[in-house]
């Protein structure tokens, strides 16, 4: 998925569950933390792997299931007792709805359950030309051109699918609740703006 595709997947499962919990759609806090929790484990594995090497593949630290779990709940702990649980389990749900993002897309083009891309460092990238990279750039035009390439086909895979799915359902549901997110990102930077002129 790409990391529009990860903000939209997290957020179809997180609206609905708010709707149903408090019949009422999520708040500007909770959907930034989910958006920086969906796209958090791509920002910290893709860069350490295909730019400098750290790791074999961009599905390893911050991908990983025996990370990522731990992490999550600590994360929420230190945001709960800081009274802002809501936004500590959004960023939960994002982070952990972005592993479950690239463990469905494998199982689904495997034809089973491959939890691969969640089990580093027990299990090695899902993708072997993940390991082919070279820098950044190359491997996001790499993914990027399969991306394409798949799209051209017209071909309505079950991934093709899911991606599409997501991003349909993702803005319909966010254009229903009113665009939360946007608006708390406006703030901090009129803020952080005129903080900086007074310095």
């Amino acid at each position: 998925m790409w990391p529009w595709e990860h903000v939209l997947f997290a957020y179809v499962f997180y609206s609905i569950y708010v709707h149903l919990r408090w019949q009422k759609g999520p708040l500007d806090g909770p959907t930034v933390a989910l958006a920086v929790g969906s796209v958090i484990p791509d920002l910290i594995d893709k860069p350490l792997a295909w730019q400098f090497g750290v790791f074999e593949s961009g599905y390893a630290l911050a991908h990983s299931a025996f990370v990522a779990v731990p992490l999550a709940a600590a994360i929420y702990l230190f945001a709960d007792r800081r009274g802002h649980g809501s936004v500590g389990a959004a960023y939960c749900v994002g982070h952990l709805f972005h592993i479950a993002g690239d463990v469905l897309p494998v199982s689904l083009a495997h034809g089973a359950f491959d939890p691969t891309p969640a089990l580093w460092p027990i299990a090695g990238s899902p993708r072997p030309a993940d390991r082919m990279t070279i820098s950044f750039f190359d491997g996001v035009y790499t993914l990027l051109s399969e991306y394409v390439s798949v799209l051209a086909t017209l071909e309505l895979t079950p991934v093709i699918a899911l991606q599409i799915g997501s991003l349909i359902f993702g803005l319909v549901l966010w254009t229903h609740d009113g665009f939360p997110g946007p608006r708390l990102l406006i703030r901090w930077v009129r803020i952080g703006g005129r903080t900086a002129v007074h310095r």
